[in-house]
């Protein structure tokens, strides 16, 4: 009788609220410890306890219902990360010179995302680097003068988020306007993971039911996106995106998932006479597409057909290991030689590592023709070439080769990760000295998380 009643009194200071939830935490974690200590509870009985309570406090707090928390506390997310990288990079070029470069790079994200009410929240993200859409890296001491400048930042996501309470049994959507986080289920083949869109977004995901045996999920996403706003003219450059997939439970026991899903983008009014509207969207390198000769546009059309499977499991028979399998078809349906890409890749281990101890290794195989994608969109790691002339440019199309590494968690949210490329064009033109060497690329970084 004596212990159910000192439980109930910690219950009880629990809901009181005499302290902030972290502070209430430790009070608790003693007042177990002196029952554990006088033979009140057992060590056993001690840790379940704590552990409970520490878990229903999460919960409150997350659900914005912490009433030992103030409330606006609850409303605010608070996260980012800080990564530090060494990258060399280097190239046999076609001149027979060596050509390699050494350089130290720091990218720092920091975002907050408010509740206004149940169904309403806003967003912005503060991150380092300059305007290039495919990268948030400032090269250090990249200034020239030697004298210790201070780097640039900008927002790179400012967004109004809507989430309507819809009915259980038909799923949940949410729907973005400003500038967010792409909401495609995409790789790298077609979109760098740095880049955030501009217009107005949504997705949406179904409640679950049974095809057979195994349950599924219907999602579906999308978005009216600009590439370039504000012009006099006919129509600006537009991209409109429409997704539909299926997610399935595939085998339970394992905790594996498939992910099945066909994309279609419509690049609109970026084929046109008179204007070079390419050079007003920041493109990065020397241009890999095909260009109107003497122009920066565009000399094909953009409609992209893009089919991806995912397959994700923690477990392979018998075995407890994390691996996954995935490839990423794309089809550009503009008449045009030069209009299919492809990726294909695994890795074995966690997929996000973030424990002590956890790791991944992976790799992926990818293959971009020329006028496959705009190539201002995908990695900017992976170097495309000109086909005319033979130089590369960071990032862009008429490249292929491979992309692998491995990562390890050395301490919670701290993860060491070294990554290589090696890539080769595809195609050059006949007057190209045909002794260019492929590129590579090594990244050694230490990833940070809170």
């Amino acid at each position: 009788m004596k212990k159910k009643l000192l439980i109930m009194v910690l219950v009880l200071v629990s809901f009181m609220g005499f302290c902030a939830v972290k502070g209430w935490a430790g009070e608790m974690d003693i007042l177990v410890n002196k029952l554990v200590e006088k033979g009140i509870l057992t060590p056993y009985e001690g840790q379940i306890l704590k552990a409970e309570a520490k878990e229903e406090a999460a919960k409150e707090l997350a659900a914005g219902k912490a009433i030992t928390a103030p409330s606006w506390t609850q409303r605010i997310k608070v996260k980012g990360d800080v990564r530090f990288r060494t990258q060399v990079d280097w190239q046999d070029n076609h001149d027979n010179s060596n050509g390699s470069r050494v350089r130290n790079r720091i990218r720092g994200r920091l975002g907050v995302e408010g509740r206004v009410n149940d169904q309403i929240a806003a967003g912005i993200r503060l991150v380092t680097g300059s305007d290039d859409a495919r990268s948030t890296n400032q090269t250090l001491s990249d200034d020239g003068d030697g004298t210790f400048g201070h780097p640039e930042a900008h927002l790179d996501k400012y967004y109004i988020k809507w989430m309507p309470e819809l009915p259980n049994n038909l799923g949940n959507a949410t729907f973005w306007g400003g500038k967010f986080s792409n909401p495609m289920q995409k790789t790298e083949l077609l979109w760098d993971s740095d880049i955030t869109l501009d217009g107005v977004g949504a997705q949406f995901m179904s409640s679950s039911f049974n095809l057979g045996d195994v349950s599924t999920n219907l999602y579906s996403n999308g978005g009216y996106f600009w590439l370039l706003g504000d012009q006099w003219t006919k129509g600006d450059p537009m991209l409109i995106a429409l997704q539909g997939g299926l997610k399935m439970d595939l085998i339970k026991d394992w905790d594996a998932g498939l992910n099945m899903g066909v994309a279609y983008y419509d690049f609109t009014n970026v084929q046109r006479e008179g204007r070079d509207f390419t050079d007003a969207l920041s493109r990065q390198g020397a241009g890999t597409n095909t260009f109107v000769p003497g122009t920066t546009e565009f000399e094909h059309d953009y409609n992209l057909v893009d089919f991806l499977i995912k397959y994700d499991s923690k477990q392979f028979f018998d075995l407890k290991m994390g691996h996954g399998l995935y490839t990423d078809l794309i089809w550009n349906t503009s008449p045009n030689n030069d209009n299919f890409g492809v990726i294909v890749g695994g890795y074995l281990g966690d997929k996000k590592p973030k424990k002590p101890g956890q790791w991944k290794l992976w790799g992926n195989w990818r293959y971009l023709e020329r006028d496959a994608v705009p190539d201002y969109l995908p990695d900017s790691d992976f170097v495309g070439w000109v086909r005319e002339t033979g130089a590369s440019s960071g990032g862009g199309t008429n490249s292929q080769g491979f992309n692998g590494g491995i990562q390890y968690a050395i301490l919670k949210n701290t993860v060491l990760c070294l990554e290589y490329y090696w890539m080769d064009p595809i195609h050059l033109d006949s007057g190209v000295p045909g002794d260019v060497e492929p590129y590579q690329l090594l990244q050694l970084d230490i990833k940070t998380k809170f």
